[in-house]
């Protein structure tokens, strides 16, 4: 159209004065239309229009064009392929590599799927450079790189990974599909890992020294050693049970190297440069693939460039503190919590935040949204989540509510080193509500020797002496009533409350979590089966089940060793089962505490074990007052320790029994015996399940139709079918095969209706019926 396109002028002689149309000659407006395809829309739109001259010419309205691909379509295209990656990252595994200028839709499609590797030296732009300085009407960018380049992109949160070069692209892109799983559902891949589960963590805080995330997940190299060394500068409990667990273990570490809580060499961060108060990553823990979140304890700075294009927008250099929740790093959170949920990859959040930052200009970027918006991935997080509270860490306010396990009870479980700490506030701030000045100094006038005596010489509160002697215990009860606040933020409160499910020390924590992953993975795969062979069971009837399994399974092994005389009976061992379940698992059922249940069911509590001390010690006065007051210290000290105990049990009890039976219940599942039951009870739940449906097609006449059909075409089919109803008809008709009896039919192989497996499942309209069948473990009672 173009190449025969003619101008009507209004004055020939004068073209500045403008056109009347655009128009085609007769002869051309004909070939064009004789070279459209058939079927095809025409090429244009035209009117005919009779010159001055009487000329016939063909005035152009509309021009279609003969080609595709020159405007709107190309659009609609572009939306199509945005459309089609973005299904695909939702519905199985997209990743790009930007090794040319990406621009226009390709810039849609680094964002929208996510993991983008961009090289150093080429941009991702929306629109090219030469365009916006067209748009704005002076020469404003000077490059591509200017609009998109790492300095841009690697900031945002567009590209995960900067990478220098292709061969260094391609290299990472090979990383990041070493932690994707071969299909969607699968579980998380599993590399062979030279680096011990069972060893310690060598990287520990020092006292008064921050965390350092990335050395608590992947370690570092050890930091020279001081001339005058401290042998106690750390804060990790350095118990006898850790340093005897593995010595070897320890050394196994290569000197001047201090490791972190995954395998070494396994992490890879993601989107580094952008809200850096929040580290986001891919690792291994025993050669399992995990995402992790972990939080930036130092301060860092947000810088903002000046856009060219806003002559009065100037660079703005924003600090961020550590440990605190911004909006753009409480978006990567969430974000990161997506992409490992869609990659199937139990997530570890190593907990050490303070709590959201609140102030005008936060609340305007959207901090309150992105932290609603962690609250919404968590909650819809299909994987194992461990929320851990590292050594010297600390989770409070806001932050807490955001991970807590309540949000999502069947995926989430939160740990805690024994330094680490919790609460609602800091306490100063609970000192400033619940411990103020007036408290502490009626404190100093209850314990103080100096005050007690002048007030016992007649001196008034207003004294000169009493007051000075206030101001001078002022700063030493401060930072008493400061220890008294955060013993209210200790683990054990935490675990008393049964917001923990264990008490995890530091240096241990690689060895427990990965015998709990393990265990978790396992039992994720079992309730899949079990929860899709009956869809009526709720996911806590189906970890009643699954756990009645295992440990009546334990228990008949148990059995088996006392009659070979082994030291431990069935219900001894069984019992044992139970308290030890309970104590790990801290919560039990909706609403309910398990551990502090167990603090509940102490026969006697201090007060009362101290009256009781004391009223002995009344009875026995005249005998001998010394002899009584020393038993009663013995027995409330004996108490104190019985009691502080039991607080820790609170806790799962100790790691390394939780770990232990993590280890026991996943030798169980991939045994040969432990399969065969697991098998044996999904067949009885599936027998049962069916008769279930049976018997509702029955309930209608339309029901009795499609089975009667459904039977006729099945035993069309199957010649083996037809030949047992044909026999189970004969058996019913001479009253062998009534109501209730079995044996024609189990020599048939058929079902006489819903049967109890060996463990006690029965199907039925509410799913599982417990204390039915034999074996059944006194929990599902």
């Amino acid at each position: 159209v173009r190449d025969c396109l003619q101008v009507q002028w209004l004055d020939s002689a004068h073209p500045e004065l403008g056109w009347d149309y655009l128009y085609l000659t007769e002869k051309d407006f004909g070939r064009l239309v004789r070279e459209t395809p058939p079927g095809a829309p025409p090429v244009l739109r035209a009117e005919p229009v009779r010159a001055a001259d009487g000329t016939l010419h063909f005035a152009v309205r509309d021009v279609v064009g003969v080609e595709d691909g020159i405007g709107v379509e190309c659009l609609s295209g572009s939306a199509a392929i945005a459309s089609a990656f973005c299904r695909a990252w939702r519905e199985g595994y997209t990743l790009t590599l930007v090794s040319g200028r990406t621009v226009g839709i390709g810039a849609y499609l680094a964002r929208l799927g996510r993991r983008c590797v961009q090289r150093t030296d080429q941009p991702i732009v929306l629109t090219g450079y030469a365009a916006l300085n067209k748009l704005l009407g002076r020469q404003v960018y000077t490059s591509h790189m200017q609009l998109g380049g790492p300095r841009v992109m690697g900031v945002n949160g567009v590209s995960h990974h900067v990478v220098a070069d292709d061969l260094e692209g391609v290299r990472t892109v090979l990383q990041l599909l070493s932690y994707a799983p071969t299909q969607l559902g699968a579980p998380p891949p599993e590399l062979t890992s030279s680096d011990p589960t069972n060893r310690l963590i060598g990287y520990c805080p020092k006292p008064g020294e921050k965390l350092d995330p990335r050395a608590a997940i992947a370690g570092r190299e050890a930091p020279p050693a001081p001339a005058a060394t401290d042998t106690g500068s750390s804060i990790c409990p350095d118990s006898s049970a850790s340093a005897s667990a593995s010595a070897s273990s320890s050394a196994s570490s290569p000197a001047g190297w201090q490791s972190g809580l995954f395998d070494r060499g396994s992490w890879l961060e993601s989107q580094a440069g952008w809200a850096r108060t929040v580290v986001t990553g891919r690792a291994r823990l025993g050669g399992l693939a995990v995402g992790v979140i972990a939080v930036e304890s130092q301060t860092v700075v947000r810088q903002q460039p000046a856009d060219p294009g806003m002559p009065d927008s100037c660079e703005s250099v924003i600090p961020q503190a550590g440990q605190v929740w911004f909006p753009d790093s409480a978006d990567k959170t969430a974000a990161a919590m997506e992409e490992f949920d869609s990659e199937g990859l139990p997530l570890f959040i190593l907990a050490n935040w303070r709590g959201f930052s609140g102030g005008m200009r936060d609340l305007f970027d959207g901090v309150l949204q992105a932290g609603s918006l962690i609250v919404e991935r968590l909650r819809t997080y299909r994987h194992p989540v461990f929320v851990y509270i590292p050594a010297g860490a600390e989770l409070r306010g806001g932050a807490w509510v955001v991970v807590d396990s309540q949000i999502n009870a069947a995926s989430v479980e939160v740990f805690a080193d024994p330094s680490a700490r919790g609460g609602v506030l800091e306490p100063e701030g609970v000192c400033e509500i619940k411990f103020r000045t007036p408290d502490l100094i009626k404190m100093m006038h209850r314990i103080d020797p100096v005050i007690s005596a002048a007030r016992s010489r007649g001196a008034g509160v207003t004294d000169p002496t009493i007051r000075a002697r206030e101001r001078e215990l002022l700063p030493t009860y401060t930072r008493i009533a400061r220890a008294f606040a955060d013993m209210h933020d200790t683990p054990v409160r935490m675990a008393a409350k049964g917001v923990l499910s264990a008490i995890v020390p530091w240096p241990s924590a690689r060895a427990f979590f990965s015998a709990r992953l393990r265990r978790r993975l396992k039992e994720r795969d079992l309730l899949h089966h079990v929860l899709v062979t009956d869809p009526s069971l709720t996911q806590h009837r189906a970890q009643q089940l699954l756990r009645s399994w295992h440990e009546a399974a334990e228990a008949a092994a148990a059995a088996m060793a006392t009659a070979a005389g082994g030291p431990l009976s069935p219900t001894a061992h069984q019992l044992e089962q139970l308290e030890a379940g309970a104590r790990y698992r801290g919560r039990s059922g909706s609403g309910s505490n398990a551990a502090a249940a167990v603090l509940a069911e102490a026969p006697l509590g201090p007060v009362a074990l101290a009256s009781a001390a004391g009223a002995g010690a009344g009875a026995g006065a005249g005998a001998g007052a010394a002899a009584s007051s020393a038993v009663e210290g013995a027995a409330l000290e004996a108490l104190a320790q019985a009691e502080a105990a039991r607080l820790v049990e609170c806790g799962g009890g100790g790691s390394e029994d939780c770990a232990a039976r993590d280890r026991d219940f996943v030798a169980w599942a991939e045994s040969r015996g432990g399969r065969d039951l697991v098998a044996a009870e999904l067949r009885s739940m599936r027998r049962s399940v069916a008769a279930d449906m049976v018997t509702q097609v029955l309930g209608t006449d339309d029901g009795k139709d499609g089975l009667l059909h459904a039977l006729q075409a099945a035993c069309q089919r199957d010649g083996t079918l037809a030949m047992q109803l044909r026999l189970l008809l004969q058996s019913l008709a001479v009253g062998t095969g009534a109501p209730g009896g079995v044996g024609t039919l189990q020599a048939l192989g058929g079902i006489s209706g819903p049967q109890p497996g060996t463990l006690g499942y029965h199907g039925g309209a509410h799913g599982p019926v417990a204390g039915q069948g034999r074996g059944v473990h006194p929990l599902l009672l």
